[in-house]
């Protein structure tokens, strides 16, 4: 039974300071202070020869038992982790999305920004201005083309290739 308990190496220094051995320690002198437990395989198949067949059986249906009873919990822990981290990303998203419209708010408050987009997208002038709206030749043509791109754009492959076999081509 000591075979399989490694002594730890003492130095031979005794525990008191003047050389002589405390009183009433627990110590035993020629034993060990304190030893390790090795195991080997002589030691562990020793062990199992003494397991029956019977507590075997009983002791892995009490582990998948417990397995059992434990699957659920650390499944329901997991999948609502996952949601936290799911949610605390739409919640970062949301922030950011609420700071831009707040900054959105704050320019549309400003009277130059008004000023600037009126007079940008409505064409308004302060009185005594002079509205001016240049007119270049060709513009109707690029704005049929792109609404025509876009045209083609949305409608199916097959759709495209039948307009181009029936549609002749145009002379110039």
């Amino acid at each position: 039974m000591h075979d399989d308990l490694v002594p730890e190496v003492e130095d031979g220094v005794d525990d008191a300071a003047d050389g002589t051995e405390r009183r009433g320690s627990s110590r035993v002198p020629g034993r060990p202070r304190t030893a390790r437990r090795r195991f080997d395989r002589a030691s562990l198949l020793a062990r199992a020869e003494g397991l029956d067949a019977k507590r075997a059986i009983v002791l892995a249906l009490v582990i998948s038992v417990v397995a059992l009873t434990l699957a659920m919990p650390v499944r329901t822990y997991f999948s609502q982790r996952a949601e936290f981290d799911q949610l605390r990303a739409s919640n970062d998203q949301l922030r950011t999305e609420v700071s831009d419209y707040q900054q959105k708010v704050n320019e549309q408050g400003d009277p130059a920004y008004v000023e600037a987009m009126a007079r940008e997208r409505l064409q308004f002038v302060r009185p005594g201005e002079k509205a001016l709206v240049m007119m270049f030749p060709g513009d109707d043509a690029r704005v049929a083309a792109e609404k025509q791109a876009a045209e083609r754009a949305r409608s199916p492959w097959y759709g495209n290739l039948w307009e181009s076999v029936a549609t002749p081509p145009a002379i110039k």
